[in-house]
């Protein structure tokens, strides 16, 4: 490397020798470079340091991030766990729900009994169930029935071995069950006195918070015990959802007004009977009075 601070000795004005202003010269050269690459190698040193506590920085925010990934994918993990439970738990409560009675019978039994007039009398009642269906859905719009695949008599034993394979590797998904559904249909059968009877009746289970298309199949002239009779035939069904505060108000209503309608009942059986009880007395002071008996 030539030095710059080396001069030819026509261009010295000094006195020394040559040969020592060339090494002066070269070791101030030497010099400058050594500080050159010391700073260029500080600057170097210092860059990678900083480059280096920036990438450890990173670093620990990535495996912060992984931590945290890991342990909401745990999170997410127990939370599908738990909403495939709260579905089994679900459809069991309401195959559960659909077997348990929605209408207590004993509420039924006191809604047509409580509602029918006092001369009326029941000779039937009978209940029938029936099990709805569920109704498939509706194929998209604009799409075409399927064609039903036509069945080869001749198995192909490779794709036979690889949907045993498959079948093997996929469990088996267990079919789901759904809630039984039943249609209640209530048939009741009577005999009354007269034709107002019969529609007071109807009317009043009209009126029932537990019954529903209440219906009169017929009704027809009978004679008992040489007396004028009315036969009849009512149908209904029962409601699928019964709000149990109005049931227990409509039965609390009914109990009231037949407990009424039976003291009346028992006051116009006892008046009789005491007006034709009550003149004996009166005869029998009489009686005494003639007799000279105190």
């Amino acid at each position: 490397m030539k030095s710059p601070f080396n001069m030819t000795p026509q261009q010295s004005d000094s006195f020394l020798p040559s040969d020592y202003i060339s090494e002066r010269n070269e070791a101030r050269a030497n010099l400058l470079t050594l500080t050159l690459f010391a700073i260029a190698m500080a600057g170097v040193v210092a860059a990678f340091f900083v480059t280096n506590g920036h990438w450890q920085s990173l670093r620990n925010r990535q495996e912060a991030i992984n931590a945290d990934y890991l342990a909401e994918g745990k999170k997410i993990d127990q939370l599908k766990t738990l909403e495939s439970q709260r579905a089994s738990n679900m459809e069991k409560a309401q195959i559960t729900a659909a077997l348990v009675e929605k209408l207590p019978r004993w509420a039924m039994l006191g809604e047509v009994t409580l509602r029918m007039p006092l001369a009326m009398r029941l000779d039937m009642l009978t209940l029938k169930s029936t099990r709805i269906n569920p109704t498939p859905p509706p194929p998209p719009p604009g799409a075409k029935p399927a064609a039903p695949a036509a069945k080869s008599l001749v198995k192909n034993i490779a794709d036979k071995g690889k949907d045993g394979k498959a079948a093997k590797d996929k469990p088996a998904e267990r079919p789901k069950v759904e809630p039984p559904k039943f249609d209640y249909a209530l048939t009741i059968e009577g005999t009354a006195p007269g034709n107002n009877d019969v529609a007071d009746f109807l009317a009043s289970l009209k009126r029932s918070p537990a019954f529903d298309k209440v219906e009169m199949t017929f009704i027809r002239d009978a004679k008992e015990l040489g007396h004028e009779m009315r036969k009849f035939q009512i149908t209904a069904s029962l409601k699928d959802m019964v709000e149990t505060r109005d049931l227990a108000t409509s039965l609390q209503d009914l109990v009231g007004t037949r407990a009424t309608a039976m003291n009346l009942l028992k006051e116009s059986v006892q008046t009789p009977a005491q007006t034709k009880k009550a003149p004996q007395p009166e005869q029998t002071t009489a009686t005494a009075d003639e007799g000279g008996h105190p």
